[in-house]
């Protein structure tokens, strides 16, 4: 059986950049690891948080887990504030999408500093 925690494995060319990137907006590292002389680091918007990124270095995976797809996951984030969250990747010059409004909802995407993109709902 299955619980609510989850991991999703994110590969990066440079892991302390990825892990400021995404300190920036608020998230917290929950825990980091030298693997092999390269840095692995869980991050989560909050200590408390049920899914959590691993930060990977892709040279590293490519290197010793050839098999592993290095694909960016499609993530989709909530916000309780998606136009105050909007407004502060813009300030950060973060690449963001349009904020469009969808029904009830608001939505927007943004890249991480590897082009990886992600998208977020909210009102």
């Amino acid at each position: 059986m299955f619980s609510n925690k989850m991991q999703v494995m994110i590969y990066v060319a440079d892991v302390p950049a990825a892990v400021a990137f995404w300190q920036s907006f608020g998230f917290v590292i929950i825990d980091q690891q030298s693997v092999d002389g390269t840095s692995v680091v869980e991050i989560a918007p909050s200590a408390q948080a049920d899914t959590r990124f691993v930060i990977y270095d892709r040279t590293f995976i490519e290197s010793h887990s050839p098999e592993v797809a290095l694909n960016a996951p499609s993530i989709m984030f909530f916000s309780e504030d998606i136009t105050g969250l909007y407004k502060q990747m813009l300030e950060a010059n973060v690449e963001v999408g349009d904020l469009i409004q969808m029904e009830e909802m608001m939505v927007f995407n943004f890249a991480d500093p590897d082009g990886n993109y992600y998208a977020v709902s909210g009102k």
